[in-house]
């Protein structure tokens, strides 16, 4: 989307491109190690996942990652010279397989944590919410393949769409439940430590991609429900309506998002001040929710034609990319002074490792 807000800068197909290479590498590098992990150590995967809350609901980072992926083959490839229309159908069908893995995962959470004792309400992380920003980031791109590939139409948009809200709505309604859920631990335990504080900007991310969906999926509705044409719903007038409506529950979403971002934003420069900050991967979390509230700005300053929003979502891009390479040089150095992929060589893996059968 960032033509979006940057329509002069000619550089951006490289860009995309470029990243859209690193980012299947990337995927590919990290989704063998955690194959290879499941092979040679399904037992302790079992019990990982069904002893620690945050183990479990980092399984839908994985579908979020893969998402991101079909977002720009839709986006780059299919309306790149070297690609087309055939890169849109690849899209579509990696988007349905995505689909079914997000809304397994996001099931499977729901259940283990209601039958088993995985996590206390004075314990609960921000972590919780990840399936859940997982469904509302399936139908964004839902949104984003039916409204900007290449060689779109209405019968291959109409599903996308009504299943995309279906999402959304699972994404937003879940995240009520776990806010209020962890509200409580709030009233209850306070804050968390210091070096988790950076976790709780994962709040903001239901918010913000929940804001960009209804504003993307509004203007799918209004461009393809008229040309599809059937039954009292999928009409125009129903589209247009869903459009403006869109905006307005985006929002009221994106405030939400920003009380949680200023919120969190405030507990960490707190810790930073009193120096109780150490580098960790957990700041790899400030990332991606704050990119959903600058997808829902550019949504919005397309919706309003707003310069407003066009200045904000470029000021929020620039922090993000400063905020996403200070990442990977923290994370090198770490790698390099041995803080990070350093641990001792052990037959027994994290929790427990193969157990032995008896």
């Amino acid at each position: 989307m960032l033509p979006l807000i940057l329509p002069k800068f000619n550089g951006l197909g490289v860009l995309s491109t470029i990243m859209f290479v690193f980012n299947i590498v990337l995927f590919t590098v990290m989704f063998t190690v955690l194959l290879l992990r499941c092979i040679l150590y399904p037992t302790a995967i079992v019990k990982a996942c069904t002893t620690n809350i945050t183990e479990l609901v980092m399984i839908g980072a994985v579908p979020i990652a893969w998402f991101t992926i079909v977002s720009q083959v839709g986006l780059t490839a299919s309306t790149a010279s070297w690609g087309g229309h055939p890169w849109f159908l690849v899209a579509y069908v990696m988007w349905w397989f995505g689909t079914a893995v997000m809304c397994t995962v996001a099931m499977t959470v729901i259940i283990v944590v209601a039958k088993t004792d995985i996590v206390q309400a004075d314990a609960l992380s921000p972590a919780m919410v990840i399936p859940f920003v997982g469904t509302a980031t399936d139908a964004v791109v839902g949104a984003l393949l039916v409204n900007y590939s290449n060689g779109v139409n209405a019968r291959l948009a109409i599903p996308v769409i009504v299943v995309s809200y279906i999402l959304a709505g699972i994404g937003f309604f879940a995240a009520m439940m776990i806010y209020g859920a962890y509200f409580v631990r709030l009233l209850n335990s306070g804050l968390p430590p210091p070096a988790q504080s950076p976790s709780l900007v994962l709040l903001v991310g239901p918010c913000g991609q929940s804001a960009a969906a209804a504003q993307l999926l509004g203007t799918a509705a209004s461009t393809y429900f008229g040309t599809y044409g059937r039954g009292t719903f999928l009409q125009a007038s129903a589209g247009m309506t869903l459009s403006a409506v869109g905006v307005l529950f985006g929002l009221m979403f994106v405030g939400l998002g920003l009380l949680f971002a200023v919120f969190s934003i405030y507990v960490i420069i707190e810790a930073a001040f009193k120096r109780q900050h150490v580098y960790s991967l957990m700041w790899w979390s400030t990332i991606f929710p704050m990119a959903t509230v600058n997808t829902a700005f550019i949504a919005f300053a397309t919706d309003m034609d707003s310069p407003t929003f066009r200045v904000l979502s470029a000021i929020f891009l620039i922090l993000l990319v400063i905020d996403y390479f200070l990442n990977w040089a923290f994370t090198l150095r770490d790698i390099f002074l041995g803080k990070l992929l350093n641990g001792e060589r052990s037959e027994h893996p994290a929790n427990g490792g193969r157990e032995k059968e008896h």
